[in-house]
């Protein structure tokens, strides 16, 4: 049997493909979907660290983004991306609803990295700092992620950015 992250990312790839994206937009289309898995990634190492599950972390970080992705808005995207996060996995019927709620709170979070929620919520919120700062070293952040990406240089054993 596969395993439910592969057949996620399956759904994922036919919602790109279905949104069909002018050659004007391949690009965006292109970062932003490195992005997705960039964030999953991150979600999967800081899952280990914080000895959290980590396809359930994996979960949080493919979906984090699937609205601007598959709607090309961003306005309000954690809220509206929870939403179809929420349909997506229920359309699946491979997660539980205690999982579901994890994963479709931390998507709806995670803009918010000025303030503190759950284990899964802040998981995701860091990956997608990493991401961010990774993806781009001279990546212009405002200060509520800069201070979350010095201390998780800390929590990964890594010299503090100045």
């Amino acid at each position: 049997m596969e395993n439910r992250i592969e057949i996620l990312r399956r759904e994922i790839d036919n919602l790109i493909i279905e949104k069909q994206w002018d050659k004007d937009k391949f690009f965006y289309t292109r970062m932003h979907v490195s992005h997705l898995y960039g964030v999953s990634h991150f979600c999967a190492l800081l899952a280990v660290r914080r000895n959290l599950n980590v396809e359930i972390a994996v979960t949080c970080g493919m979906l984090h983004d699937i609205y601007p992705l598959t709607h090309d808005d961003y306005k309000n995207h954690a809220l509206k991306g929870a939403e179809q996060a929420e349909a997506i996995l229920k359309s699946m019927k491979l997660y539980k609803d205690e999982e579901s709620e994890i994963i479709t709170t931390a998507v709806s979070r995670h803009s918010e990295k000025d303030k503190i929620h759950g284990v899964y919520d802040e998981l995701l919120k860091d990956a997608d700092v990493l991401s961010h700062c990774f993806y781009n070293i001279n990546f212009t952040a405002d200060e509520k992620e800069i201070e979350r990406y010095r201390n998780l240089l800390i929590e990964l054993g890594c010299s503090p950015v100045e």
